[in-house]
């Protein structure tokens, strides 16, 4: 497989975070999100509503997401997402694998890819750009 081409780029913002537990491994923060997306080629643009839990160690952290994309003509398409994260000076940056499972019949493609997601968050994740790539 090789990386394919930036089909999305988002711009979003935290709505909400709350810590879970601490622990030996680290700190566990669930916090949600909601972005806006561009699509490119076939990918639809439009808002993406999420939210995730961070596991949080002393220099990375593992993350799960799950959420939903809401296009511009008003279709759903359910996501996951699993990634890994690190602070880059002021930054942090993301790098995660999302799948979708939607039911919409227009977008019923994106079932069968694995797509690349390259987030930058602010140090203290209020906000966020995120790109996307289909990963072929």
């Amino acid at each position: 497989m090789a990386l394919g081409e930036k089909i999305s780029e988002e711009k979003g913002k935290l709505t909400g975070m709350s810590i879970k537990s601490v622990g030996a491994e680290g700190v566990t923060i669930e916090a949600s999100f909601v972005g806006e997306n561009q699509g490119f080629g076939r990918y639809p643009g439009g808002r993406n509503m999420a939210t995730g839990t961070i596991l949080q160690g002393p220099k990375t952290s593992r993350n799960t997401g799950q959420g939903v994309f809401v296009t511009k003509d008003g279709e759903s398409l359910p996501w996951h997402l699993s990634s890994i994260s690190k602070s880059v000076g002021d930054r942090r940056r993301v790098l995660g694998i999302a799948t979708f499972n939607t039911l919409s019949q227009k977008y019923a493609w994106m079932n069968d890819g694995l797509y690349l997601v390259d987030f930058d968050f602010s140090a203290d994740l209020s906000e966020y750009t995120a790109v996307l790539y289909e990963w072929k």
